[in-house]
């Protein structure tokens, strides 16, 4: 544990000017200067045991959530008093345990409280967000979190070899071809793709925050005083071909670019790379976990502590929605009744294609939150959670969270049907269409709210819990 060389006392990292200070004498240190220090401390008390050798291991004190099992490391005198990611007050303090130096950290260069002012300019251009999203003692739970992320450095040096094919001429029926071989000199050098290395830290979060790996400093514990960081649970071996297939993708573009490969037709050069590197590094992020009004669903907020980039899972309040939308629709009427007068059968016409777009878009919504509830884009989650055989309690939560799809359309489907219907029914009835048309607006008026309900299940998880199996669970 780090203390002040002067005092002994408990040290805090100031984001904005890039010092520790203590906070008990007043001791302003820079991280290098403190790290001498500390060293020449830890010098004159000589240790027998070969893997305290500086730099190699760090300590902490851990802290494991009773409710889902996170774990979190501290690197004070700091308790932990709520979980990050399930918001639980039950933390365990566990004994102190020694970890593997990280090779990089980059520390946090936005302070707490320009991250509070970047969620709150987010959050207020989402004109359906919860008020529960905008309270203060939600927004001051933002802790500062250093997480493990692995950064690649892939490279190819050397001769690449591909084949092309360029239309000749004709010869009667027959179209003849030249088929040739392409050998190419390649010097590509990729440096600075990383992943999270937490399951319950979402790859969508980290694609969408991301961070700029050329300011990574080589590691110095001095930057994680005043801070959190979270034990990797993911291994480093997990994205090595999913890094390979983005740079190979890349560096195929940018070999296709070159005349040489058009002039023999070869517009999708092929070359592949080695990982030369792979290091692990910490990077800062101020995280957040917001339960809704039922207390049983949680959504996330994560700030780029680099560089103060804003990601959050915004569910949609359906009492805004449906006020602000009257209010629009009553000013849409006026303007209309002022101006135009509707047929019926435009009336029925609108009606139609109201349906038919509010099918589509329910259509999409299902599709997305079968994807985002079973993590299958997410190989950290994956690897955590592997795909295995269900118990009948998930199955039933899997089934109630991804529901049929026939239940939550036919609205959409009976909106678009009547009115169109009507139209081909060849009543001369105005007050026919009118009461079609107005049967059509109310049920893709209702299938709204099961779209709202749609997207806040995809923004919002479950409260993660660890697994407590008995009874007929097993089933």
């Amino acid at each position: 544990m780090i203390k002040c060389p002067n005092c002994t006392g408990e040290l805090d990292f100031d984001v904005k000017d890039q010092e520790i200070k203590c906070s008990y004498c007043g001791s302003v240190f820079k991280p290098d200067e403190l790290k001498a220090k500390v060293k020449m401390s830890g010098e004159k008390k000589k240790t027998t045991d070969k893997k305290d050798e500086d730099g190699k291991y760090i300590e902490a004190n851990s802290y494991t959530c009773s409710q889902c099992g996170a774990e979190l490391m501290t690197f004070d005198e700091t308790a932990v008093t709520f979980c990050s990611y399930c918001g639980s007050q039950a933390m365990i303090e566990s004994k102190m345990i020694k970890q593997t130096a990280p090779d990089f950290i980059i520390p946090f260069k936005k302070d707490k409280e320009e991250c509070i002012k970047n969620y709150k300019k987010k959050i207020s251009k989402a004109l359906f967000a919860p008020s529960y999203m905008k309270k203060d003692q939600v927004i001051e739970k933002f802790r500062g979190i250093f997480i493990p992320y692995v950064i690649y450095e892939l490279e190819h040096k050397g001769e690449t070899h591909n084949k092309g094919s360029k239309y000749s001429h004709r010869e009667g029926d027959y179209q003849i071809y030249n088929d040739f071989s392409i050998s190419a000199d390649v010097d590509a050098d990729y440096k600075g793709m990383s992943y999270d290395l937490i399951s319950k830290y979402y790859d969508k979060f980290s694609g969408a925050i991301p961070f700029n790996p050329k300011e990574k400093l080589d590691f110095n514990p001095n930057y994680l005083v005043g801070f959190y960081a979270d034990k990797k649970d993911v291994d480093a071996d997990v994205y090595n071909d999913e890094a390979k297939e983005v740079a190979e993708k890349d560096a195929s573009h940018q070999m296709a670019k070159s005349r040489q490969f058009s002039k023999y037709g070869c517009s999708k050069p092929k070359v592949s790379l080695n990982i030369k590197e792979k290091k692990i590094g910490l990077f800062p992020v101020y995280f957040v976990a917001i339960k809704d009004k039922s207390g049983e669903r949680v959504n996330y907020a994560v700030v780029n502590g680099q560089t103060g980039e804003v990601a959050a899972e915004i569910p949609i309040s359906f009492t805004k929605y449906i006020i602000t939308s009257l209010i629009m629709a009553i000013v849409v009427f006026l303007l209309i009744n002022n101006f135009l007068v509707l047929q019926p059968k435009t009336i029925c016409v609108c009606a139609v294609i109201f349906g038919i777009c509010s099918l589509i878009a329910s259509s999409i919504q299902i599709g997305k939150i079968k994807a985002a509830k079973g993590h299958t884009k997410d190989k950290g989650y994956l690897f955590v959670n592997p795909i295995k055989r269900k118990t009948k309690k998930e199955k039933q939560i899997i089934k109630d969270e991804n529901p049929n799809i026939i239940p939550l359309i036919y609205k959409e489907v009976f909106s678009f049907l009547i009115p169109g219907l009507m139209l081909f029914s060849g009543t001369i009835e105005d007050s026919h269409y009118y009461i079609a048309a107005i049967i059509g607006i109310v049920l893709v008026t209702i299938s709204f709210k099961d779209l709202i309900k749609e997207h806040n299940l995809i923004v919002t998880n479950k409260l993660p819990q660890l697994e407590k199996r008995g009874g007929d669970e097993n089933e």
